[in-house]
């Protein structure tokens, strides 16, 4: 893990600017954005076992392949084979394209309301995906959000990341983030079909509960809820 921080240092006050444009109307929270997930993420584990656990997720491919690192928290990849790439797209690596998932579970009902992905930002292609839970008494799942034309949504910031990264020489990363109304759940969803895009690639699956009146006045990124 050492190794890891002293990597990501190097570039820490870089990533600050580029989400400072990003947020550019607000103002002094924006200091307060880190490489790290916070520790008011329900969803870090930097573990590697027990709960929350990312394993109900589907597999990857290649060596980006280790689900345990969408809990770990480090939104922007120490290596290459970072993350979890999954099978299949419109070239069909591995496997057929389709319906592709990455799934947290808590280990037991958690409230939650805001949801921040972040992907390596060429894969960040898909033009609709759903947030979901579980419904432990239905026992099913349920739609947070369903997002719709992503791409036009974060084409006003994504050049700010994708081209501070590429001075960087490093590995471009993109946070989405969604907001809905607070639900109960042991289990969180990120679903989406990857038949039209290259395959779909995440590094950090973050998950909060904002209580009333707390909620940022500065999100990482505007909502792409539909």
């Amino acid at each position: 893990m050492k190794h890891k921080k002293i990597f990501l240092n190097a570039f820490l006050i870089v990533f600050y600017s580029i989400l400072v444009c990003v947020i550019s109307s607000c103002s002094s929270s924006s200091n307060d954005l880190s490489i790290y997930s916070p520790d008011n993420d329900i969803a870090l584990n930097p573990g590697d076992m027990d709960f929350p656990s990312p394993m109900e997720s589907d597999r990857g491919w290649g060596s980006a392949k280790y689900p345990w690192h969408l809990v770990d928290g480090l939104r922007a990849p120490a290596y290459w084979e970072y993350g979890l790439a999954f099978t299949g797209g419109h070239k069909e690596l591995i496997d057929t394209c389709g319906w592709r998932q990455a799934t947290i579970n808590f280990g037991e009902p958690k409230k939650f309301n805001r949801v921040v992905i972040w992907h390596c930002s060429v894969e960040a292609e898909m033009e609709s995906y759903f947030i979901k839970y579980w419904d432990d008494g239905a026992n099913c799942w349920k739609t947070a959000v369903h997002a719709k034309n992503v791409q036009q949504r974060i084409k006003t910031y994504k050049p700010d990341f994708t081209e501070g990264f590429s001075q960087l020489k490093t590995i471009n990363t993109l946070p989405i983030e969604d907001t809905f109304e607070t639900v109960t759940s042991s289990k969180v969803r990120y679903l989406f079909n990857n038949c039209h895009i290259a395959h779909g690639w995440l590094y950090e699956f973050e998950v909060y509960y904002d209580k009333p009146g707390d909620r940022p006045k500065c999100l990482v990124v505007k909502s792409v809820r539909q």
